[in-house]
């Protein structure tokens, strides 16, 4: 069985993970019924929306947030996507860099000073599908 794993972390990355602050960890799955599997990000959305319902993770101590999204089987990882969010007037502007694909810049979309990182990142995904 995998699972989905994404880590966040406080900072803009420029390529020294070191260099970030380690925020949290959050792993799950999300198996759609009677259709083709989830994308990457339509299954952190999923495991996102869950979490939020049910955990509360860290506040963002700064404007910038890197998230790593993983597929995860067993103790290995394999890297999928990677989200850097800037938090400015109350927006959240994040660029997508998929393994798989060009990187792509994403629409702002509103956030309150008092999300959380799993809650920030929930919006900017459900903002793909303009929810």
């Amino acid at each position: 069985m995998t699972s989905l794993t994404m880590v966040f972390y406080a900072g803009e990355y420029h390529g020294d993970i070191d260099a970030l602050t380690h925020l949290c960890d959050l792993t799950g799955s999300a198996v759609p019924d009677g259709r083709p599997p989830f994308t990457t990000l339509e299954e952190a959305r999923r495991v996102l929306e869950t979490c939020t319902k049910l955990y509360s993770t860290p506040t963002l101590p700064a404007l910038a947030l890197t998230v790593f999204i993983g597929r995860k089987k067993r103790s290995k990882t394999t890297p999928l996507a990677r989200l850097d969010v800037l938090l400015h007037d109350g927006y959240a502007k994040t660029t997508i860099d998929a393994i798989d694909a060009p990187r792509v810049a994403m629409t702002s979309v509103a956030v309150d000073t008092d999300d959380d990182v799993a809650t920030i990142v929930l919006k900017v995904l459900a903002g793909i599908n303009g929810d």
